[in-house]
């Protein structure tokens, strides 16, 4: 009795330590000892979790706190608010958070490099913007973590930045635009595993367009014969024509074909769109009618 005494006496004080409060416990003759020393374990576990830098930085990025808030919190860390910070957001293929993190933690060990789980397939990496500096710049910081997680954790990863936030109170812009940047990137940039948001292109103007201004777009270039998708064959043909910038020669080299049948494959195109992709014109607007149609096809609400 004596023993659960002493150890109900240390939980409390514990408690209090943790909170910065001074609770007491009144005197229950019916009370469990061993019940009551419980529960005051569970709530100063629950109080930790809930007041760690973990925690904080998790509701900083989502913006759940005032500035207030963030300023008592981050004096509480000893965290500097007026520090140019990158933010990057790492999307995996599956949920393999656990092994992400390890290997993110064994790459970025200064003390003001930030990783926070943000649930599911996303990891939150905070890093000064001086270190970005020192290794290169963000976009090489990106392409990194994303060589490694494929060399060392062996999954497939998507960095997405945006630009630095100049103070903690910063970061949930930063985190809301990189946010951004990886819905963009999934739909009109799928290949690219690293995504700038100050650098998405005609996919942000498009990710901006009303739906209906999309589906007259896509009636003006196409009427009412709507392609909907290639075979492989065709898209590897389309693809590799624009990554050569509509060089013929070049295109028939690198996919191995004669001159010749590139031509007929392309005229075969011009007869089911309408639209010659060796013309710049129909070029530019066949990718745009692309980018309009996997726009629709991803569901947006607007």
């Amino acid at each position: 009795m004596v023993n659960e005494e002493v150890k109900l006496r240390q939980s409390m004080e514990e408690l209090n330590r943790l909170t910065g409060l001074n609770l007491t416990l009144e005197a229950d003759e019916h009370a469990d000892a061993a019940e009551m020393i419980e529960k005051i374990k569970q709530i100063s576990m629950a109080w930790r979790e809930k007041n760690s830098k973990t925690t904080f930085l998790t509701e900083l990025l989502r913006g759940e706190l005032s500035e207030a808030e963030i300023a008592s919190r981050a004096a509480r860390f000893h965290l500097v608010s007026a520090e140019p910070r990158n933010l990057f957001i790492i999307e995996t293929d599956d949920e393999s958070s656990d092994v992400v993190y390890k290997v993110l933690k064994q790459m970025f060990t200064s003390s003001g490099d930030w990783i926070v789980r943000l649930g599911g397939k996303r990891i939150a990496l905070i890093r000064l913007v001086s270190r970005d500096r020192k290794s290169g710049s963000a976009e090489e910081t990106a392409r990194m973590t994303v060589d490694m997680l494929n060399v060392e954790a062996m999954v497939r990863a998507r960095v997405a930045f945006a630009e630095p936030a100049e103070t903690l109170e910063g970061l949930p812009g930063a985190y809301q635009d990189a946010l951004t940047a990886l819905t963009i990137g999934r739909i009109f940039y799928s290949y690219d595993t690293v995504i700038n948001f100050s650098r998405l292109g005609i996919g942000r103007l498009i990710n901006e367009l009303p739906v209906k201004v999309c589906e007259q777009f896509l009636k003006e270039v196409y009427g009412d014969n709507i392609p909907d998708e290639f075979d492989e064959e065709t898209q590897t043909t389309i693809d590799t024509f624009f990554s050569n910038n509509l060089n013929i020669s070049e295109t028939a080299r690198q996919l191995y074909l004669h001159r010749n049948t590139l031509v007929y494959r392309l005229e075969k195109l011009h007869q089911l769109t309408g639209l010659d992709i060796r013309l710049f014109e129909d070029a530019m607007t066949y990718k745009v009618a692309s980018m309009v149609r996997g726009y629709l096809k991803s569901g947006p609400e607007k």
